[in-house]
């Protein structure tokens, strides 16, 4: 009897494989029946109608701990890992294999999990026995950030700030292809990490402290990329911590250019598949960097000037604000009349340009 094997692993990473489009390697007319004998031909017992369900299926086997799940379908056309992918949050590695049986298809999907997953149930069990070696000293490291950079007197916002500064302070974006750079492991431990690193780090601080949180796998900069959305007050905030991490940058400033910004203001230069993630929009304004922050909103030149001039002659280290207007930086600086250096950014949202100027007085 012919076999219909399928199979496809997603490797977690900076490239993190969210371009590969389901299972589609073609079926081979030379299979060896003894390569699925794990897949039964009697349909299995739980079964699927839509994606969803799918998905569903398979985030019910991760919050279980389990590291598989088998699944009939019938229909062919819902065996595809990347619909599966969008919508769910903490795979390191996925691998799916189906055979065709009567009325539809037996599915299997294995799947490896981040270290969240284990160290976020210990968390909040306070029971570490089911945490190995590794993930042990990770979770040290865990708790060591909460009781250093956040309190429970703080707000989410405050926490959730505190947490993003000390990950872009203390992580190194490396692009090398080390498959040890792609965890919060390599993140936290060694200090040096590719997005899904910064990303898991992100996620699981945020587990911790309760803050609701998902991720978001697509494309920044022509490179498959993952990053976070946060939950503040009922409204939704996108976050990529890692492109807030400036490469080989001589200043040391955090900077907040995509904290909490809305879908439509991260969509200005990342892209995803909307129609397959079923979470909510980011919308959210009120926890913004430039609102919760209350940064200066400057409405002219003239407006500039005057700031710009007072704050270089108290000497200040980095000024941060946002307009609308057509501005000229360096005019406004040189009416102030004081010998100094300076490096600015601006980067635009869909309502305002948020402004970064950092000063050099030596």
């Amino acid at each position: 009897m012919k076999l219909n094997k399928r199979i496809l692993v997603l490797l977690g990473g900076a490239a993190f494989a969210f371009c590969l489009a389901g299972c589609k390697i073609p079926f081979a007319l030379n299979s060896n029946e003894s390569e699925a004998s794990s897949i039964s031909y009697i349909a299995f017992n739980q079964s699927a109608s839509t994606t969803g369900e799918i998905i569903s299926l398979i985030q019910t086997a991760l919050d279980n701990n389990e590291d598989s799940l088998e699944i009939f379908v019938t229909d062919e056309s819902l065996i595809n890992a990347e619909d599966w992918l969008s919508s769910l949050s903490g795979l390191e590695q996925l691998s799916c294999e189906y055979r065709r049986v009567k009325n539809g298809y037996n599915l299997v999907i294995t799947f490896t999990r981040w270290d969240n997953y284990k160290i976020v149930n210990a968390y909040r069990s306070n029971d570490t026995s089911e945490l190995n070696e590794r993930q042990l000293a990770l979770y040290n490291k865990y708790l060591n950030i909460l009781d250093n950079v956040t309190s429970k007197s703080n707000s989410d916002y405050e926490n959730e700030l505190a947490i993003h500064d000390y990950l872009v302070n203390n992580i190194e974006y490396v692009d090398d292809g080390n498959d040890n750079s792609f965890n919060a492991y390599s993140a936290l431990i060694e200090g040096k990490a590719v997005c899904s690193g910064y990303t898991e780090a992100f996620k699981t601080l945020l587990d911790m402290l309760g803050i609701n949180n998902y991720t978001i796998s697509g494309f920044a900069g022509n490179q498959s990329h993952i990053w976070n959305v946060v939950e503040l007050d009922n409204e939704w905030y996108q976050v990529d911590v890692t492109w807030d991490d400036p490469v080989n940058s001589s200043t040391n400033y955090v900077q907040h250019n995509y904290f909490n910004i809305t879908s439509k203001d991260m969509a200005l230069d990342h892209t995803w598949d909307k129609q397959k993630s079923n979470h909510p929009d980011a919308t959210g304004t009120k926890y913004s960097y430039a609102n919760a922050s209350k940064l200066r909103k400057i409405t002219s030149q003239t407006d500039l000037t005057n700031y710009l001039v007072s704050k270089i002659r108290n000497e200040a280290d980095i000024v941060e604000f946002t307009s609308t207007a057509d501005l000229n930086i360096k005019d406004a600086i040189q009416k102030a009349g004081v010998y100094l250096t300076y490096s600015y950014k601006d980067v635009e949202r869909s309502d305002y340009t948020l402004y970064v100027i950092v000063f050099n007085y030596d």
